[in-house]
């Protein structure tokens, strides 16, 4: 540990016995500023040349709280657009706060300071229209000295707060983005006077030393008698929950400066307990002060709270209090529709992390920039690791000189500020951006010289320094297809320090437009709004609810293998989900399996979650999910064990049952042991799938015997490869005019176009829009999955559900999406593509109609191409076959030839 200030001499004396001698010293007595205000605002910037802080502001407010709550500002003239939530009320400039303080008779004497927890950007300060100072932090409480010798009685305090963008620290930093948090004006969080003795204690930092045994010690100590100051500090803690202290100690010290440092050492004791994320213990420590200068006596006490734990690094795995981790975290962008701001009050951040961890996360990535000490304090109790971030993403540096120094400060504010908290592991200089190496590598360094506590690393998944601790990368990442055989262990085999997947998932969801009530603060869903009355513009406003189910199961089956895909990849040590809730800017990115306000959307339950994304996950091997009834299935089963303890004979059982929960076939595995804080092979099983009544969908399930740890994969069975004809009666064409033809005599025809015209069509894709449809515009094909009603005859031999799943892949793949924006308002396919919802385009690869005095179904999967490699088109050929020969086959929509002809007309070249 270094400290900037000057270090005093310190002399240890005995410890005072078993019990802590708080030796006659008292807190701080405080004042809440919270309340009523007076209240002006300044767009003009004239209130310092004017003497606001001279007369009685005119308007009122509540505290803490900002403007956009209290409706001050311009009502917001732009109108909504999809690239994010909706403002109604906007402010960007200076306002004034200002009430009367009655400071008590028994603070005369005292050093008083002023703590205001939480403002964007600057603040300024006058007392009784005296000019005390600014400050200019984005992540630390806002400090000040009020007056020496401030008299009991009452004193007019006047804050100006100006949340002007002085310093460009990227569009899309998460302290100020308009797009989530918003650059509000206000003042929120704890707004308190404090006052203590003219000697007093300012700063208590903790440094755990669990190979000793031992807390070190950093004690910050005012001075503002301008004399020698002598006395003792006692030194103590308590542990919680489980309780039991520490025997105090005493420490001498001398204070001949106005700030001066002393450093001890606590001895925890032998017993002492240690903090992680399924013990997360914790320890109050005391220190109490008693000193002298001249004839004058002086008494102060603090209490922080710390945890005992050893965060470090082994090859490419983090470790804590020697045991290896895995990471499995989120993202937080400043997401807090209704404030605008962050929650300042603890018991809301252990709603939060209670939510986190219910789904099986440990980890939180607070993306550019660091939440108030309320989050710190909750993950210290739930046992959540934090990253935290300097406030600046995607512009580059040394190429502004107060930029550069701004955040550099602020990088140096967050390890001070917050860095006693066990929960802050991780910490990086922002997001996404690069500069000069000398620059980024003096700031890396910094951190590390400063504060041990924590490890560090360049910007995030960006310009990479030499001296960083772990990398954070955006690969290795992504869904490579159906198999789960397939890991990243060459990639990581080359790694020489830890490596965190960056920002892993970003699969969207449909809005909900139910969630849209939800809305009741300073930020509206007017986005939801423009999607909904498009879609009934386009007659599919019915679909809506069956589209937000369809991609948002789509999207959960894909999360669980991205996740399981790094689970399985031996060395890796975790990742940073973005994200486990929606991220409502940069363009609605609907990607969360939770809403903005961490409530479910229903998709999956937690404890289902958890089964993949947990301390212990049991992960199937297998090189595809289509097989044939005379196939024999074989699958590795691994363990990824990171839980509290080692698991000794550990009995893998296997188990697969048809979709009533039937078992068809199970077997156990030898028992093995599993280590914890690694991937473990547990062993291979094979098992012939003749005994299924193909087809069928059924369940491969994998546990550990005696536990909860369980974990699921569907696979598909479809009957033994055999030609697949069409049915007597039936016309099966590959060309349009060859189908026309058929359908003008009045006969049947399935037609599975060998080419379809690219301006009415889209290239089929199984994986869904990446992050937004409105950020990335050029993604093609920009759809999100499938639609389908699984009772239709035409899928009597082809089981399926209503949305994508694995059996969909490769016919997805091989497939032209047609456009149907021209078909009747009523009409709908059989397999509905979902366009995403920027463009909501009627989307569609399977469909039938009565055209003219024939009947059509279409298909624009290449069933009959792919058919001889992929049992799942065989199938659906088949099924298709049968449907189309059947009674069944009488559709009731009708299309017209010409709106056909479109579909088919030469692509231009």
């Amino acid at each position: 540990m270094r400290k900037t200030i000057i270090t005093t001499r310190v002399l240890l004396a005995a410890a005072v016995g078993a019990g802590i001698a708080w030796a006659g010293a008292v807190p701080a007595a405080t004042m809440s500023l919270a309340g009523q205000w007076r209240f002006s605002l300044d767009p003009n910037k004239e209130g310092v040349q004017k003497g606001f802080f001279n007369s009685d502001l005119p308007q009122k407010i509540s505290l803490p709280g900002s403007t956009d709550e209290a409706h001050f500002g311009t009502p917001n003239p732009n109108k909504p657009t999809l690239d994010g939530l909706y403002r109604p009320y906007l402010y960007e400039g200076q306002a004034w706060y200002q009430r009367d303080i009655d400071v008590p008779a028994g603070w005369q004497g005292k050093r008083i300071t002023l703590s205001l927890e939480r403002v964007h950007w600057d603040t300024r300060v006058w007392v009784d229209g005296t000019d005390i100072g600014t400050r200019d932090t984005l992540i630390a409480p806002h400090v000040y000295e009020l007056p020496v010798g401030l008299s009991p009685g009452r004193h007019k305090l006047t804050i100006l707060v100006d949340n002007t963008k002085k310093i460009d620290l990227g569009r899309f930093v998460s302290i100020n983005y308009e797009g989530t948090q918003t650059n509000w004006n206000g003042l929120i969080g704890k707004l308190e006077l404090r006052a203590q003795d003219p000697v007093s204690i300012q700063d208590v930092e903790v440094y755990p030393d669990v190979a000793r045994k031992t807390a070190k010690l950093s004690i910050t100590i005012v001075n503002a008698t301008g004399k020698p100051a002598t006395g003792k500090l006692t030194i103590g803690a308590t542990g919680h929950p489980a309780g039991g202290k520490v025997p105090a100690r005493d420490v001498q010290f001398t204070a001949a400066e106005p700030r001066s440092v002393v450093t001890a050492e606590l001895p925890m004791g032998a017993n002492v307990r240690l903090w992680d994320e399924f013990s997360p213990n914790l320890y109050d420590l005391t220190v109490s002060l008693s000193a002298k200068s001249a004839s004058a006596a002086f008494s102060d006490s603090q209490t922080v709270t710390f945890g005992m734990r050893d965060l470090a690094i082994h090859g490419t795995q983090f470790v804590m209090n020697g045991r290896p981790i895995y990471l499995r975290g989120t993202l937080e962008c400043g997401i807090f529709p209704r404030t605008g701001y962050p929650p300042t009050d603890v018991a809301e951040w252990r709603r939060i992390y209670r939510v986190l961890k219910s789904y099986g996360l440990n980890f939180i990535r607070f993306h550019s920039w660091t939440p108030p000490d309320a989050a710190f304090a909750a993950g210290d109790l739930e046992g959540v690791m934090i990253q935290t971030e300097g406030p600046i993403a995607n512009v580059r540096v040394g190429t502004d000189a107060n930029r550069d120094t701004f955040v550099e400060k602020e990088l140096l504010r967050v390890v001070h500020t917050y860095g006693n908290h066990p929960s802050f592991c991780l910490m990086t200089l922002g997001n996404e951006y690069g500069g000069p190496d000398e620059l980024l590598s003096k700031w890396v360094g910094e951190l590390i010289q400063e504060d041990s506590r924590h490890l560090y690393s360049s910007a995030s998944s960006a310009q990479v320094t030499a001296n960083r601790q772990f990398t954070e990368s955006g690969r290795p990442r992504a869904v490579q297809g159906t198999s789960t055989a397939f890991d990243f262990r060459d990639i990581i085999s080359k790694q020489d320090r830890p490596l965190i997947g960056h920002e892993i998932g970003q699969w969207t969801f449909f809005p909900n437009f139910d969630e849209m009530k939800k809305y009741t603060g300073v930020l509206t869903a007017r986005n939801f709004e423009l999607v909904r009355d498009d879609l009934s513009a386009k007659h599919m406003l019915d679909l809506a609810p069956r589209f937000v189910q369809a991609t948002g199961i789509h999207a959960v089956l894909l999360y669980k293998e991205e996740i399981e895909l790094l689970m399985r990849t031996p060395g890796h040590t975790g990742f940073s989900l973005l994200d486990l809730h929606d991220y409502p800017g940069q363009g609605t990115a609907l990607i969360g399996l939770l809403d903005p306000f961490w409530d479910s959307k229903g998709f999956i339950a937690p404890e289902k979650h958890r089964q993949y994304c947990g301390p212990t996950v049991p992960l199937l091997r297998m090189t595809k999910r289509t097989y044939t009834a005379d196939e024999t299935f074989t699958a590795q089963i691994d363990v990824a064990h990171f839980g509290p303890k080692d698991l000794a004979n550990a009995q893998p059982l296997w188990r697969i049952q048809n979709e009533k929960g039937g078992e068809i076939a199970s077997g156990s595995l030898a028992a093995v042991s599993l280590p914890t804080g690694k991937l473990t092979p547990a062993g291979e099983f094979k098992t012939a799938l003749s005994k299924i009544a193909a087809p069928a969908k059924v369940t491969v399930k994998v546990s550990l015997k005696g536990t909860q740890f369980a974990n699921e994969w569907d696979i598909w069975v479809y009957p033994p490869a055999s030609a697949v004809t069409a049915p007597s009666g039936v016309v099966a064409a590959r060309t349009w005019e060859e189908a026309k033809t058929a359908l003008a005599a009045g006969k049947k025809v399935i037609l599975f176009p060998s080419a379809v015209n690219s301006e009415q069509s889209l290239p089929g894709k199984f994986l869904p829009v990446f992050w937004s449809p409105v950020w990335f515009p050029k993604q093609q094909p920009n759809t999100m999955g499938i639609l389908v009603d699984p009772k239709h005859p035409a899928f009597a031999q082809f089981p399926t559900e209503f949305y994508s799943n694995w059996q969909w892949w490769d016919l997805i793949q091989s497939s032209r999406t047609l456009i149907l924006n021209d078909t009747p308002a009523t009409f709908r396919p059989i397999v509905q593509v979902i366009d995403n919802f920027a463009r909501n385009d009627k989307l569609g690869n399977l469909l039938e109609a009565q055209v003219g005095e024939g009947q059509l179904l279409l298909c624009t999967m290449d069933l009959p191409g792919i058919m001889e490699k992929q049992p799942a088109a065989r199938q659906l050929l088949r099924s298709l076959y049968a449907y189309v020969g059947s009674p069944a086959f009488r559709p009731s929509q009708k299309l017209e030839t010409a709106s056909i002809d479109r579909w088919f007309a030469p692509s231009p070249r």
